[in-house]
């Protein structure tokens, strides 16, 4: 069960994977949602519409936990990225950086034609959601030697 390398981990990252970010409610309760991801090889962005629930975890406990997987790829290539979350912007209308990372994820996400839903809801307040690791893990092929 070998770990990814860092191109590979970007190259992974790079693709239409969804991506499931942990947070932790004020409850103590884990709270797991699927989202759309932009890696810039040194940190994870995310971009919740202004009434997303889990951006007021965010705010409550930072320390979240983002797993990405491809699971049609038979080598099955995983990421976990452990680390601390921070809401750089928002809520705010789409503007400079965010719309950017905005426009990149829709068309990697949903094609060219993604483009006409995103400027068509460009007004509507998000925030800029940025996760910084602590601890990166990645691996594929095959079982950890502790299961063995």
């Amino acid at each position: 069960m070998p770990g990814l390398t860092p191109e590979q981990i970007d190259e992974l990252l790079a693709g239409p994977i969804i991506a499931r970010l942990a947070t932790v409610k004020p409850d103590g309760a884990p709270y797991v949602v699927p989202v759309w991801e932009y890696w810039d090889g040194e940190a994870m962005f995310i971009i919740p519409r202004e009434k997303s629930r889990f951006v007021e975890y965010v705010e409550n406990e930072p320390r979240v936990a983002v797993s990405c997987a491809d699971d049609v790829d038979p080598d099955h290539p995983r990421v976990l990225i452990e680390g601390a979350a921070e809401i750089v912007e928002g809520p705010v209308k789409m503007a400079g950086r965010m719309l950017e990372i905005a426009r990149e994820m829709v068309v990697r996400y949903s094609g060219e034609p993604g483009l006409a839903y995103l400027e068509s809801t460009i007004d509507n307040p998000r925030y800029l959601l940025k996760v910084t690791p602590v601890r990166v893990t990645s691996w594929a092929k095959g079982w950890h030697p502790r299961y063995g």
